[in-house]
């Protein structure tokens, strides 16, 4: 057990995006985190690697080219750890301030976008009040489910913290994979307006090699474990994020976030700036680490 830890599981090269923390600042960090589990710390580098070398290939860079970039990504990797080896209450958190090139980029990117512009995207205002837009990925739902809905959405409201309690429930809509509502904080200003979806917990393909008894009975909840993890490996903790379960199906819970910006390797083609971008890779994995 003393070789396990916190394992992204699906540390891939397009696996990385822009997120906004809970004190406004714009991060660069590693995302999506269904398949995280516990293991080996070299299952990522080498996940990640891997990705890494095909994405290089696809881009018609010489074997030479592919092997520098790899080794810079896997040095920052290196340099990160022990920085944290040193400064064991160092926190760390790739922002505006530390980046530059395609990463600074993408936050700026994302820094430009607005609440206003998430929320349009999903809903409409009626009669001053926003709903959801009816359309093939957002339909209505009949009263048995919308009843089970509302005791989910009721659990996973006793698990967040009291500041963001008295939230006004506007309506339910339900898309192909994921289940969305509107809420809103202690603010009349429709732009305030949050959009919670559930989507189903899947089960971490990392859990079928490692078998564990204590570790299975501690992550049998898939949504538990998600949410867990995700608060374990991000610089900040995502300020929506929890669990809950509809027809004994564990769904994590989470905010539509007007400032995520995915990192796009089709906007990154020269060799120079996937060398820059590499770092940061292997900076953002070891600080997960």
């Amino acid at each position: 057990m003393s070789d396990l830890m916190a394992r992204k599981g699906d540390l891939h090269a397009e696996n990385f995006g822009t997120y906004m923390d809970n004190h406004g600042i714009l991060n660069f960090d590693v995302n999506d985190f269904d398949e995280d589990y516990v293991g080996t710390f070299t299952w990522d580098v080498k996940r990640l690697l891997a990705s890494l070398n095909l994405v290089c290939h696809r881009k018609c860079f010489s074997d030479e080219e592919i092997k520098r970039i790899l080794i810079i990504c896997v040095e920052e990797y290196l340099k990160q750890i022990y920085e944290f080896c040193k400064h064991t209450k160092n926190e760390f958190a790739l922002t505006l301030r530390n980046t530059s090139g395609k990463i600074k980029e993408l936050l700026n990117k994302a820094r430009i976008k607005t609440n206003t512009e998430c929320l349009q995207s999903w809903t409409t205002v009626q009669d001053f009040e926003r709903k959801l837009t009816r359309s093939k990925k957002a339909q209505d739902v009949d009263e048995l489910l919308r009843a089970d809905l509302m005791h989910a959405f009721k659990k996973y409201y006793d698990t967040i913290p009291d500041i963001k309690k008295g939230l006004d429930k506007r309506s339910y809509g339900k898309g192909k994979y994921k289940i969305k509502d509107v809420v809103s904080r202690h603010s009349e200003a429709l732009e305030s307006d949050v959009i919670l979806y559930m989507k189903p917990a899947q089960k971490s393909a990392i859990s079928y090699v490692v078998r564990n008894p204590s570790i299975d009975e501690y992550f049998k909840d898939d949504g538990l474990r998600i949410v867990l993890c995700s608060y374990a490996m991000q610089a900040s903790t995502p300020e929506w994020l929890d669990y809950t379960k509809l027809d004994g199906v564990s769904f994590v819970v989470d905010a539509d976030k007007s400032h995520s910006e995915d990192l796009d390797w089709s906007d990154i083609d020269n060799f120079q700036d996937v060398i820059e971008v590499a770092p940061y890779l292997g900076r953002a994995m070891g600080k997960n680490d």
